[in-house]
């Protein structure tokens, strides 16, 4: 082999496994971000988290369900989530089935935006408002149901899905009154 080659060879080499450590580090990261960080890829695994966490009382999963790290490093949440679980505490709720989607105007998520600023002087970036619609079993003391179609919203912020779980954001927002 002529030293040529060779020096192409090494080239192929080094190229090669700088695109491997790239490509490794590159999905270290993503798998990272999209494990490790709250929110969620859909907003379909929101909802339905959001149900878990409820009907486990597992307050690090509503938190990762409904806040940012934004909201939950700027505000105190623990309140909210503790009365919201205690609202519905002895209720189980299982397979979580999505309708329909419809992802509402810009204008909704701007006014998120504004409610959270002066509500929480939060400066929250959100980018979509989404309504889901979806069915969902529940056991109540004993009792079964199916419940009609529900909706209700998810919020899209930092590339993930939140469920839209703060009552008084909805009615800020002008989806719900």
């Amino acid at each position: 082999m002529s030293s040529e080659n060779k020096k192409k060879n090494v080239k192929n080499i080094v190229i090669t496994v700088i695109v491997v450590i790239v490509l490794l580090v590159g999905g270290a990261g993503f798998y990272g971000w999209s494990t490790l960080m709250p929110g969620y890829l859909s907003p379909d695994k929101a909802v339905e988290n959001y149900f878990s966490a409820v009907s486990n009382e597992d307050t690090k999963l509503y938190k990762k369900s409904c806040y940012t790290t934004r909201w939950r490093d700027s505000v105190s949440v623990d309140s909210e989530i503790g009365e919201a679980l205690s609202h519905q505490s002895g209720a189980t709720y299982s397979n979580v089935q999505i309708v329909s989607k419809e992802a509402l105007d810009d204008e909704y998520a701007d006014k998120m935006k504004s409610s959270l600023s002066v509500r929480y002087g939060l400066d929250q970036k959100v980018s979509r408002i989404m309504r889901v619609n979806f069915t969902v079993d529940t056991v109540f003391d004993g009792q079964s149901s199916t419940s009609g179609t529900i909706t209700r919203y998810c919020y899209k912020s930092g590339g993930k899905w939140f469920f839209l779980a703060d009552p008084v954001v909805i009615v800020d927002i002008g989806v719900e009154n």
